[in-house]
């Protein structure tokens, strides 16, 4: 009866293999949701860039208007140099690609790329909104002029 009680310690192939099925099924089901979440996050964040540069546009027009300079402006994170795509004084990291214009009334226009988030945001001139425009689905399409389309 002693060598009976001896053998029986540990699990047995069929323990093992239905707790790796159980853990499988939770994994098939969390995952999908945390990529979720992780995508919703970068958006945000990249929403929250652009209200930072539009609100770093305003600073720029204010000042220029008080030095009685041109407030009109116009970035093409793409194309532009270094010194032109941080004219604009903000912290955090810039868009990969797109645009951003003020017009002589002081209004931001802007449709910018994150390669990170994979996401075109967008505002128009007379917009208090920074959307998503999910059909932008590219960082060369993600222009002033595609905001509409």
């Amino acid at each position: 009866m002693n060598n009976k009680m001896n053998l029986k310690k540990g699990f047995t192939l069929v323990e093992l293999l239905a707790v790796i099925v159980i853990l499988a099924v939770i994994a098939t089901i969390t995952v999908p949701i945390v990529i979720n979440v992780i995508q919703n996050s970068k958006e945000s964040a990249f929403v929250d860039t652009a209200h930072g540069l539009v609100v770093a546009a305003g600073t720029y027009q204010a000042e220029k208007q008080a030095l009685k300079e041109d407030t009109t402006l116009s970035i093409n994170y793409k194309t532009s140099s270094e010194s032109e795509k941080y004219v604009l004084k903000t912290s955090g990291t810039l868009p990969d690609a797109g645009e951003l214009k003020i017009d002589d009334r002081g209004k931001v226009t802007l449709a910018l790329w994150s390669d990170d988030a994979r996401v075109c945001v967008v505002k128009e001139a007379d917009a208090k909104e920074i959307i998503i425009n999910e059909n932008i689905t590219d960082a060369n399409s993600c222009t002033i002029a595609n905001i509409n389309k």
